[in-house]
């Protein structure tokens, strides 16, 4: 759909509202830039704002919001495909979903990349599964199990006192 340039400037007051964090002027850019190549993959203007609506209010798992900056507002993804009218022929979202977690896209994978921040998992493994099914983060469990055997008790250490003896570290 290529936006009318009365549709864009509403559009982009209306993400803008939703978003205060988001610059309105990056807004309009980004939306001229998808109305220059092949437009936004939405079906009419209430799809569009349906689909902003969906794409600004998106929550991480932790309640902070999903998206960081609107730059991938125009492009294919689960906000347009989840509000899209039923018998819709807006361009479908074609990313293949992360083969270790299947609600997020895997060249994105935000589960992935805070993996990858740990040092648990390779770069070039993002999006991709490395623990058996059904045995999420089995690397991260396996060292926080690890650290915990190695962990002196009071009834051990040479050094504890009578106090200590006996006192759980918890």
């Amino acid at each position: 759909m290529i936006l009318t340039q009365s549709q864009g400037e509403r559009l982009t007051r209306m993400i803008a509202a939703m978003r205060p964090d988001f610059d309105s002027n990056g807004i309009a850019r980004i939306l001229q830039k998808a109305n220059q190549a092949e437009g936004l993959p939405a079906h009419d203007m209430d799809h569009a704002i349906r689909a902003a609506a969906h794409y600004t209010t998106q929550h991480a798992p932790d309640g902070s919001y999903a998206k960081h900056t609107p730059a991938m507002y125009p492009a294919t993804g689960q906000h347009w495909d989840q509000t899209a009218p039923t018998g819709s022929r807006h361009k479908r979202h074609q990313e293949p979903p992360c083969e270790e977690h299947p609600t997020y896209d895997a060249r994105t994978c935000a589960c992935c990349w805070a993996d990858i921040k740990l040092g648990e998992r390779p770069e070039n493994m993002l999006g991709k599964r490395i623990h058996a099914e059904g045995k999420p983060n089995a690397f991260g469990a396996q060292a926080v199990k690890q650290a915990l055997r190695t962990l002196k008790s009071p009834e051990n250490d040479a050094e504890a006192t009578e106090t200590t003896r006996g006192v759980a570290p918890f």
